[in-house]
C-alpha cells in the first residue's frame, strides 16, 4: 500500500511535467500557426491597398497625362476649339480630383502625403491656367499669345507622381522583408514545438509500460492489503460489521459471531438494521439510507450511538462507531460494536448512588443549619439565665425595701390614729422611706439598664437586621448582657474602640461572633479559678478605605498547632464531653465571612493565648451586588 501510494505520488509528477511540455510545444506551434496567419492577413491587405494606389495613380497619369488633361489643354489653345475640348478637360479635372480625394484617405505616411499635396498643388495650377485661357480665347487672342501666357509644365506631376510609385515599391520590399522574417519565425517555432512534442511519443510508451508494471504491483499489494485487513477484522477485540450499500452484511469477524452467537456464513447476507437496531428512543428509520444517515448525524455531533440488541432474549447494549469506505462501483460502511451493558448499569448505579449522596448532603445540611440555629438559641437562651439571674437581685433588693416601708408605712399609721404618733417616731419613720425609696431606685436604675442593653441584643440576635448602630456603644452593651456569664470568674474584658464609628451593617451578627468568642475563651482558654483578660480592640483601616479591623485576643491556653486549620470546621471540639458542639467558631467564620462579608484569621501559641483578626467593611453591600472583599486576608 505504502509504494502504490509513492508510485501515485511519482506519477502525478510524471504526468504534471508531460502535461507542461505539451502545453509548451502546442504553444509553440499555434504561436508559429497565428504567426503566419497574421502574415498572410498584412500581406493581404497591403497588396489591397497598394492596387487601390496603383489604380489611383494610373488612372491620374491618364487624366492628367498626353491622353487626357495637358493633351487637350494644348489642342485648346493651339485650335481654340472651346466647344470640341472643354467638356473633355473638365471632365479630366473632375476625374483627377476624385482619384486625388481617393488617395488622401489609403495614405497615411508623411512622405506620401508631401508629394499628394504637390501633385493637387501642380493640378490647381493646371486648373488655373486653363480657366486663364478660356478668358483669354473668349477676348480671341492669338494662340501664340496664349501659349506665351498659359504654358504648362508637367514636370512637378511627374515628379510627385514617380515619388509616390517609389514609396509604393519601398513599403511593398519592407513588407516582403518582414514577411520573410515572420515565416521563419514562425517555422522555428513549429520546429521547437516539433522536438518537444516528438520525444513525448516515446515518454508516453515508456511511462505507459511502467504504469501496467505498477498496476501489476499494486494489484498484488490491494490482494496483501486485503488480507492484513481479513486478519485485521478477526484479530479485532470488537465485533465489527461491514455492509455493503444494499443494506447486507458483507463481512464479519470472529467476534460479531461470537457476539450474535451465530456462525459467520449465518451473517452475512443478513440485514444489519435486523441486528442492530436504531436506538429504541426513536423511531426506526424505514431504509438503510435513512439508517446510515441517523448513525451519520449522531456521530458528527459527537453523540454515542448506543443501540439495544437482542441475544438470545437477552437485551445487550453496544456502542456504534462507523467508518465509510468509498470504492469505484460501491461505498461500504464498517460498524464497530462495542458491548456496554456492563459499564451502563455501573453507570446507573453509579447515578443513583450520587443521587443518594446529594440526598444525605442535603440531609446533613438540613442538619447543621438546625443545629446552629440551635447553638444560636443556646447562647440567647444562656443570655437569657444571666440577665434573669443578673435582674434577679436588684428586683429582690426592690422587693423587701419596699416590704420593709410598707410595714413603718402601717406602723405609723396605726399610730396616726391612736393619736401616739410623736415627733421621734415620724422623723425616723421619714428617714427609713427615704433611705427605702433611694435604694428601690438604684435597683430600679440597675434593672432596667439591664434589661435595655438585654432588649437590644437578644433583639438583633433573634433576627438579622439590617441598620445603623454606633460600634463602641453596641459592644458595650453585648459586654454588658454577657457580664452574667463572667461575673463570678476572674476574667475581664478590655474594650478600645474610638468614638464614632459607625456601622451600616448587621448587629445581631456583631453581638452573635462576639457572643461565641467570649464564651469560646471562657470555655476552653481560662479555666475556672484562673485570672484572664480580653482584650477587644477596633481600628479604621487606610487601605482599603471604609473598613475597619476587629481585634480580638486572650491570654488563655491558647489552641495548639495540630488544630490550627480545623477550628473553622464544623463540629470540630476538644471539649465533648463538657457539651461544646463545635459550632462556636464555625458560626464566628460564617457570620464573619458570609453576613459581615469580611474575613477573618486566626493565630495562637499555646500557654499564650489566641488572637483573631476581623476585617469587615463599614457598610455592607446587597446580596445582589456583593463579590471579593479587598480587605480578605490570606
Amino acid at each position: 500500500m505504502v509504494a502504490g501510494l509513492a508510485y501515485q505520488r511519482h506519477a502525478k509528477t510524471v504526468l504534471s511535467i508531460v502535461f507542461i511540455i505539451i502545453v509548451a510545444g502546442i504553444s509553440l506551434v499555434s504561436k508559429s500557426l497565428i504567426d503566419m496567419k497574421q502574415t498572410e492577413s498584412y500581406w493581404m491587405a497591403h497588396v489591397k491597398k497598394s492596387n487601390q494606389i496603383t489604380a489611383e495613380l494610373a488612372s491620374i497619369r491618364h487624366h492628367l497625362g498626353y491622353g487626357g488633361f495637358i493633351h487637350n489643354f494644348k489642342n485648346l489653345v493651339l485650335r481654340q476649339d472651346v466647344q470640341r475640348y472643354q467638356p473633355r478637360i473638365e471632365r479630366d479635372i473632375l476625374a483627377v480630383q476624385d482619384d486625388l480625394a481617393r488617395l488622401h484617405k489609403l495614405l497615411d505616411d508623411p512622405t506620401s502625403i508631401q508629394a499628394l499635396l504637390q501633385l493637387q498643388h501642380t493640378v490647381t495650377e493646371y486648373q488655373s491656367k486653363y480657366y486663364l485661357a478660356l478668358r483669354m480665347l473668349q477676348q480671341q487672342a492669338s494662340s501664340d499669345s496664349i501659349d506665351a501666357q498659359v504654358k504648362v509644365d508637367d514636370e512637378p506631376a511627374l515628379q510627385a507622381l514617380a515619388t509616390l510609385d517609389n514609396l509604393i515599391r519601398k513599403q511593398t520590399r519592407a513588407l516582403i522583408d518582414d514577411a520573410r522574417q515572420r515565416n521563419e519565425q514562425a517555422r522555428q517555432f513549429m520546429l521547437y514545438g516539433a522536438l518537444l512534442l516528438l520525444p513525448l511519443l516515446f515518454i508516453a510508451v515508456g511511462f505507459i509500460i511502467s504504469l501496467l508494471k505498477r498496476i501489476v504491483l499494486i494489484t498484488d499489494e490491494v490482494i496483501a492489503t486485503r488480507q492484513d485487513l481479513d486478519n485485521l477484522l478477526s484479530t479485532a477485540p470488537d465485533p465489527m460489521l461491514t455492509i455493503g450499500s444494499d443494506g447486507q452484511i458483507v463481512r464479519v469477524n470472529q467476534q460479531a459471531a461470537s457476539f450474535f452467537q451465530q456462525s459467520c456464513d449465518a451473517l452475512l447476507g443478513q440485514p444489519v438494521m435486523q441486528w442492530v437496531p436504531a436506538d429504541l428512543s426513536c423511531q426506526q428509520p424505514a431504509s438503510y439510507s435513512g439508517y446510515i444517515q441517523w448513525l451519520t448525524a449522531k456521530q458528527n455531533k459527537g453523540e454515542r450511538i448506543i443501540s439495544t440488541t437482542s441475544v438470545n432474549d437477552e437485551q445487550r447494549s453496544v456502542e456504534i462507531t462507523l467508518a465509510k469506505t468509498a470504492t469505484r462501483n460501491d461505498t461500504v460502511t464498517t460498524l464497530t460494536l462495542r458491548d456496554v451493558t456492563e459499564q451502563l448499569q455501573m453507570r446507573a448505579a453509579l447515578i443513583a448512588a450520587k443521587e443518594l449522596a446529594e440526598q444525605n448532603l442535603q440531609r446533613q445540611k438540613a442538619m447543621q443549619d438546625e443545629l446552629v440555629q440551635a447553638e444560636k438559641m443556646a447562647a440567647l437562651g444562656k443570655l437569657v439565665a444571666g440577665v434573669a439571674h443578673e435582674i434577679n437581685t436588684p428586683v429582690g433588693i426592690m422587693l423587701t425595701a419596699a416590704s420593709h416601708l410598707q410595714c413603718e408605712s402601717v406602723t405609723i399609721t396605726q399610730k396616726l390614729q391612736q393619736e401616739k404618733l410623736g415627733a421621734k417616731q415620724l422623723s425616723a419613720y421619714l428617714q427609713t422611706t427615704l433611705e427605702s425609696s433611694d435604694l428601690i431606685c438604684d435597683c430600679c436604675n440597675r434593672a432596667a439598664e439591664l434589661i435595655q442593653s438585654f432588649k437590644q441584643v437578644a433583639v438583633d440576635q433573634a433576627g438579622a437586621v439590617r441598620r445603623q448602630f454606633d460600634m463602641a456603644s453596641y459592644l458595650n452593651e453585648v459586654v454588658q448582657s454577657l457580664k452574667p456569664s463572667f461575673k463570678n470568674r476572674p476574667v475581664s474584658i478590655n474594650i478600645n474602640c474610638p468614638e464614632g464609628i459607625t456601622l451600616d451593617s448587621y448587629p445581631g451578627t456583631v453581638a452573635q461572633v462576639l457572643t461565641n468568642l467570649v464564651l469560646n475563651s471562657l470555655r476552653h482558654a481560662f479555666s475556672e479559678e484562673q485570672t484572664g483578660r480580653i482584650g477587644i480592640t477596633i481600628s479604621p483601616l487606610e487601605q482599603p478605605a471604609n473598613w475597619l479591623e476587629w481585634l480580638y485576643e486572650d491570654d488563655g491556653a491558647g489552641i495548639p498547632n495540630e488544630y490550627h486549620s480545623k477550628v473553622f470546621e464544623p463540629f470540630f471540639t476538644t471539649n465533648r464531653q463538657q457539651g461544646g458542639s463545635g459550632l462556636g467558631l464555625h458560626i464566628v467564620y460564617s457570620c464573619v465571612t458570609q453576613v459581615l462579608q469580611g474575613s477573618i484569621v486566626m493565630s495562637s501559641t499555646p500557654d499564650q493565648g489566641t488572637c483573631f483578626i476581623i476585617r469587615i467593611p463599614l457598610t455592607v453591600q446587597d446580596e445582589t451586588s456583593a463579590q471579593s472583599s479587598p480587605g480578605k486576608l490570606n
